[in-house]
């Protein structure tokens, strides 16, 4: 007789306020008509990459019905109540099971759904494909108290597809203590929580806390690499006396990369199988720490599980479904051309086929991602990179050699989103560009699309009239072209560099009286024709290089591109923080910083076999290396 384990138990977001109506879309909805969409039936329109921006993606793409949620109320996080007369659907990111992954990427041939409704109506199980074709497994009314438990075989879903339940309510209705099942697994997957954390004390008290709670995690390591110890914290000392399993390591800051780098060696001395990465600034659904541990069981090979991430301040939003990295612009891109940010209140699961396809990814991001001890013991641990590219750059480590990475759907945290961020202005942007172009020195046999993608970027910053970034980058592909001796040497000291030159270069914020009143907003690029883009650039570094008499000032939103700021002397600029700052031309400043990038370039470009070698055989993720660089601590 097959025994039976919870894969995704079914839960709603229940509090002592009651649902949270923000994430609610996440978890059910009322049922509706499925809109028989065009790309459902033509292979041709569901490959196209969607662009609903444009006014043919809008045409080409059926409108739907924004979801509702008035049929329905949410009892506790297990129970969910129907009203007479109403149905609701739980097709949706976190109640949805994704049988695609689980068939191809684990021993599991059938899932169970097992639950419990008490009422009259009639209950119904769906399965899409791969397309988003939908299509009835099963239907059965109830009367009273019933409890069900079905088998479906999972074997031909290895390409993509969910499992979902509806309920069509007669009378008042209750579900009560569903879960998806598979056949249980005796392996082990005891999980270590790796947590780094930098000046955010209440943050990272929070997170050990949602790690603690997961019953398949073993042992929390939090790094904390603040200037100011987080055990002072009242909070953070409260929450670590609370969790036996801590251990609380102060080391220097070494940034993110040497934070979860000493969090899994760590682990590695221990004896659990997986090794959980999570940002203190992230908080999972409570349900994510289990699904993933369970999966992992059930794998069968070695596969690096990330979460999603949704937008704390658009809690329904998630931002990707799995990136890749774009080889000619050295630079990532979402898979299968989804997007970002797809909000799941305005486009639910159901109603969203081309989500239904398995996403395969270069890389997760290290928000959440679990990690086997069997890929560390064979790959090794992130590169003494500081910051940026690290999670990318492991993951493309673990793709050469036969590991993937996947965002397993139905787990995900709650993250500040990238544009809250400062993601590559700032200090950090001599770490983006350096870590950028290593990743590349590693895995890319031959530098096409490096000049371009260089120069492309340089001109870019030069027109807008940000020679700090310009030098940042010189600077960065200066230390790259030292050799691997230069990243090891280059941890806290180049973060310090990088802000002196930011201090130096960066104009000063103006005083809130002289604020200026933005223009209005130019367009998109995207939208102009490529030759007047061509001719707009053509001008603008013309005039960036010459020293003219002065132009007319502008007052630029801080979400203007570098259209806007095309032939101008002069701009008041917005940073996107609600600081403005006065931006002058400096014709030999920037023709100086232009002419050293092309010839930086050129050189990496012209050197990047031996440099590439040379990198490579430093193994500079190795166990070793980092033992080494812990040891001087």
């Amino acid at each position: 007789m097959t025994e039976w384990e919870d894969a995704a138990r079914i839960v709603f977001p229940a509090s002592d306020r009651g649902a949270d109506l923000s994430i609610l879309p996440l978890y059910a909805l009322d049922w509706t008509h499925p809109v028989q969409k065009k790309e459902l039936f033509d292979p041709a329109l569901a490959a196209r990459p969607l662009n609903l921006p444009s006014l043919q993606g809008r045409r080409a793409f059926q409108a739907v019905p924004l979801p509702t949620f008035n049929g329905f109320w949410v009892g506790s996080r297990r129970m969910i109540g129907v009203n007479p007369g109403r149905a609701v659907s739980l097709c949706t990111f976190f109640n949805a099971f994704p049988a695609g992954y689980w068939a191809r990427f684990t021993d599991a041939k059938s899932v169970r759904l097992s639950f419990a409704v008490s009422g009259k109506g009639v209950v119904e199980v769906w399965k899409s494909d791969a397309a988003g074709r939908d299509s009835r497994l099963w239907r059965e009314p109830f009367e009273g108290d019933a409890s069900f438990s079905l088998a479906f075989g999972i074997g031909g879903m290895a390409e993509g597809g969910y499992l979902w339940l509806d309920i069509h309510a007669e009378e008042a209705s209750i579900l009560d203590g569903a879960s998806w099942q598979v056949p249980a697994s005796f392996a082990k997957a005891r999980q270590d929580a790796c947590i780094t954390t930098f000046n955010s004390p209440r943050s990272a008290a929070r997170a050990i806390g949602a790690a603690g709670r997961a019953g398949s995690v073993k042992k929390v390591f939090c790094i904390d690499q603040g200037s100011s110890a987080a055990m002072r914290d009242p909070a953070f000392a409260s929450a670590a006396r609370a969790l036996p399993g801590l251990k609380y390591i102060r080391q220097k800051n070494l940034g993110g990369a040497g934070g979860f780098a000493r969090g899994m060696r760590e682990a590695m001395k221990g004896e659990d199988e997986y090794f959980v990465l999570m940002d203190d600034d992230a908080f999972p659904e409570g349900e994510t720490l289990e699904r993933i541990d369970e999966f992992q069981k059930h794998c069968s090979s070695p596969v690096i599980v990330g979460a999603g991430m949704l937008h704390s301040d658009s809690p329904s939003s998630l931002f990707t479904f799995g990136e890749v990295i774009n080889w000619e612009k050295i630079w990532y891109a979402p898979s299968l051309d989804l997007g970002y940010n797809h909000d799941f209140s305005a486009l639910p699961l159901r109603e969203s086929p081309r989500l239904h396809r398995l996403c395969t990814e270069d890389y997760n991001g290290w928000w959440l991602c679990s990690v086997p001890r069997r890929v560390t013991e064979k790959i090794g641990l992130p590169l003494p990179v500081f910051i940026k590219f690290d999670d990318i750059e492991y993951g493309l480590r673990a793709k050469k050699a036969g590991i993937p990475s996947i965002s397993l759907p139905g787990a995900a945290v709650w993250h500040p989103a990238w544009h809250l961020k400062d993601q590559t202005r700032g200090w950090v942007e001599y770490f983006a560009e350096r870590n950028r172009f290593l990743t590349a020195l590693l895995y890319k046999d031959r530098p096409s699309g490096i000049f371009e993608a260089s120069l492309r970027d340089q001109s870019n910053l030069g027109i807008r009239m940000e020679y700090a970034s310009m030098a940042l980058r010189n600077m960065a592909l200066r230390d790259l072209l030292s050799g691997p001796e230069a990243i090891l040497d280059g941890q806290g000291l180049k973060r310090r560099e990088a802000e002196e030159v930011r201090r130096s270069l960066d104009p000063p914020a103006l005083p809130p009286s002289a604020l200026p009143l933005p223009s209005l907003q130019a367009p998109d690029p995207c939208g102009v024709p490529r030759i007047c883009r061509a001719k707009k650039a053509a001008l603008g570094l013309l005039n960036a290089a010459l020293s003219c008499g002065a132009g007319p000032l502008r007052e630029i939103s801080s979400t203007d591109s570098w259209i806007s700021l095309a032939g101008c002397s002069a701009a008041e600029v917005y940073d996107g923080k609600g600081k403005a700052r006065l931006l002058k031309k400096n014709a030999p400043l920037f023709r100086r910083l232009y002419l050293e990038n092309i010839r930086l370039t050129a050189e990496l470009v012209k050197n990047w076999p031996s440099l590439s070698k040379s990198y490579r055989e430093a193994d500079l993720g190795s166990v070793k290396i980092w033992d080494s660089i812990f040891s001087r601590l």
